[in-house]
């Protein structure tokens, strides 16, 4: 499989591996994903380079940006599998040297600016005396959290506390935050910017496609993918990439015009 994969990635081709549970897959494809984003550290004879010239990998991708791998996959689990055992692994094995980043949508992040206004807001914005004390424990976690995602909470909030104070594009205000250089998002962008090997869920990266057709990306340029679990990618594009329509997210939109629950909304 292994040189299946190099040899795929060698010549710009598609290939499908099928294999059991528990036989090696993720290292059968690291170690040529690796290889292929260090390719500048190999002697010339050392490894088969994918057939790129210069000239079309400026032109697609940036000159003076690594090259990089992304590795999809479905699962959380399989996600921190690669994160904490087999990237690990791979990176002390092998004689090169590359940098690996779990790749997490913006919404798992905490907005330290819509938490402070979120806290102000406590009163109207949650006449729940449970959820304002989640808010509360939200805060206490926000200053002293280093990763500042969903993963990194002790205990999860309810979904009402967690949208006011996730990281949104549409109230994003950019450098011109105040707290833009604390801002756990962009540091966790930054860090991708210079990553080669890119670790992402399937959602993720089928979201990145779909906004791409409107110019925007929500990942960097990118030069080999691998799916694993690629079993479900079919619904997964087919929820980024087609179109549909739920009473359940219907509600949604229309409790933020009114909630007959609060009697709080917009229109309100």
């Amino acid at each position: 499989m292994a040189n299946l994969v190099a040899e795929a990635i060698a010549a710009r081709k598609h290939a499908i591996v099928e294999a059991g549970t528990g036989v090696g897959k993720s290292l059968a494809y690291l170690v040529p994903a690796v290889l292929a984003a260090t390719a500048d550290q190999a002697e010339p004879q050392a490894v088969a380079e994918p057939d790129w010239d210069a000239e079309e990998l400026a032109a697609t991708s940036g000159a003076n940006r690594p090259r990089r791998v992304v590795i999809s996959t479905h699962t959380i689990a399989l996600q921190e599998q690669l994160v904490t055992k087999d990237i690990p692994l791979v990176a002390a094995v092998m004689p090169r040297e590359f940098s690996a980043v779990l790749v997490k949508g913006r919404g798992n992040y905490v907005s330290l600016r819509r938490l402070t206004l979120a806290l102000e807001r406590s009163g109207s914005l949650f006449p729940d005396e449970g959820e304002r004390a989640e808010l509360l424990a939200v805060a206490a976690w926000a200053r002293q959290t280093t990763d500042g995602s969903l993963a990194d909470l002790p205990a999860l909030p309810a979904d009402a506390v967690w949208d006011e104070v996730a990281s949104d594009s549409g109230n994003c205000m950019g450098r011109a935050c105040p707290t833009y250089q604390q801002c756990h998002y962009y540091a966790a962008r930054r860090r991708m910017q210079h990553a080669q090997l890119l670790v992402v869920n399937h959602a993720l990266y089928f979201a990145d496609l779909a906004v791409r057709r409107s110019g925007a990306s929500l990942l960097p340029p990118h030069d080999i993918v691998i799916f694993d679990e690629a079993h479900t990618i079919e619904s997964v594009a087919s929820d980024h990439l087609g179109v549909g329509v739920s009473s359940g997210g219907v509600e949604r939109v229309l409790s933020k015009l009114h909630s007959e629950r609060t009697h709080r909304g917009l229109l309100v």
